[in-house]
């Protein structure tokens, strides 16, 4: 009987030292096994967060979710979401608390993103929350995306090209019989003249003709060069011509430059003594048709008026 109780005493204090061991693991694996800061941030939609998903800080677990509450009422709702944090954590004022998946099969959680200010949340403070994308709702609209197009875009191209492609059959059947027999005729052709090009175009006469051609061809283009050849040497020679009397140039230039000033300063003279001469000899052969005589005579010569040339 004594050794009953002993045995009901040892099974009950290895079940009550599991029980405590399990809690104590438990609570270890949650990140609840000791004291903690509770701090909250507030999100529009908390799609996956609830009592127990994992807290971080830039990684690194550093507590859980304690609660989802929701705030206000009708279509405003929002949620507060209240994380127990490690005790003592520092946390700078502009960190971001983001709700996202680290990978495809993974659960939620929360990471805060540490800021850059030098003022530390106390506890009890708001983290700014970001929420993150959902990789499953993602899919979700890109699948819907894809069957719109499929069904408004991808399907109709298909239905029309088959029918574009069903009535061209359609025609080309149609008209095979018309196409084969034109392209026979078209044959048919191409060989005769294939055949008269060979007979007459193509005989040994025209063939020795069409030689002569091209090495008369090949004289006209050795000549062309030749001649091209003397072009290029007398431009040369201009070029080295001119080069050479450029000096005489120029004085001629300047002679003939001078010799058109001095004509031009004398031309009035010139032209008053060309007019005296042409009136001289008007009334000369005008007293020549009056008396021929004057030839073998001869008398004096008037004085000239006042003011005329001499």
């Amino acid at each position: 009987m004594q050794d009953s109780r002993i045995n009901y005493v040892v099974v009950g204090a290895f079940v009550t030292a599991m029980v405590v061991a399990f809690v104590i693991i438990i609570s270890v694996l949650a990140g609840n096994s000791g004291d903690t800061d509770e701090y909250y941030t507030v999100y529009d939609n908390v799609g996956g967060v609830k009592l127990g998903t994992l807290v971080f800080y830039e990684g690194y677990q550093i507590g859980q979710v304690d609660e989802v509450t929701p705030m206000g009422e009708g279509p405003t709702v929002r949620f507060k979401v209240t994380m127990a944090v490690v005790e003592g954590w520092q946390i700078p004022a502009d960190s971001l608390a983001r709700a996202q998946v680290s990978g495809l099969l993974s659960a939620i959680a929360i990471d805060i993103q540490g800021g850059k200010s030098p003022k530390i949340l106390p506890a009890g403070s708001e983290i700014e929350g970001v929420e993150g994308t959902n990789i499953f709702a993602t899919i979700a609209d890109i699948s819907s995306e894809f069957t719109d197009l499929s069904s408004n875009s991808v399907k109709p191209l298909i239905a029309s090209l088959n029918k574009y492609v069903t009535e061209f059959g359609n025609v080309t059947m149609q008209h095979l019989p018309a196409l084969m027999g034109n392209l026979e005729k078209l044959s048919a052709s191409l060989e005769r003249t294939s055949a008269i090009v060979e007979k007459d175009m193509l005989k040994p006469e025209n063939r020795e003709q069409f030689d002569a051609i091209m090495s008369n061809l090949g004289t006209v283009s050795a000549d062309l060069k030749q001649t091209s050849a003397l072009l290029n040497a007398s431009i040369t020679n201009i070029n080295q011509l001119v080069e050479n009397n450029s000096g005489n140039v120029d004085e001629a230039m300047r002679s003939l430059r001078y010799s058109l000033d001095t004509f031009s300063r004398h031309v009035d003279d010139i032209s008053q003594n060309i007019d005296a001469t042409a009136r001289n000899m008007s009334e000369f052969s005008r007293s020549i048709r009056t008396n021929p005589g004057l030839l073998l005579s001869g008398t004096d010569a008037p004085d000239p008026p006042q003011g005329a040339p001499k």
